[in-house]
């Protein structure tokens, strides 16, 4: 038995071209993703992150897509909303 396991990557967002710590999804282009074409058929089981972005991204691809907890994007704390020249500026040891 063959498993196959396709990873995508979120679609862009604002925050990701700016290197930012960041959970917002301002800038996302649905349309964009939507132009990478169709997902190969025959898939069984599809998850995606639960964080907005992800799911946007799955549902720009037509994928009925699953949130599954343990993808959750991790915590940032003190660093949310900072890029990280910003946190190396601040946090040079960090």
């Amino acid at each position: 038995m063959t498993t196959r396991l396709t990873l995508v990557s979120p679609a862009m967002t604002t925050a990701l071209r700016e290197a930012r710590f960041s959970t917002d999804d301002a800038g996302f282009d649905a349309a964009a993703v939507a132009a990478a074409g169709p997902f190969p058929a025959g898939r069984a089981e599809v998850y995606a992150s639960p964080s907005p972005r992800c799911v946007r991204t799955a549902e720009a691809l037509g994928l009925d897509a699953t949130p599954l907890p343990a993808l959750a994007p991790c915590a940032t704390g003190r660093w949310q909303g900072s890029t990280l020249d910003e946190v190396a500026a601040a946090e040079p040891e960090s």
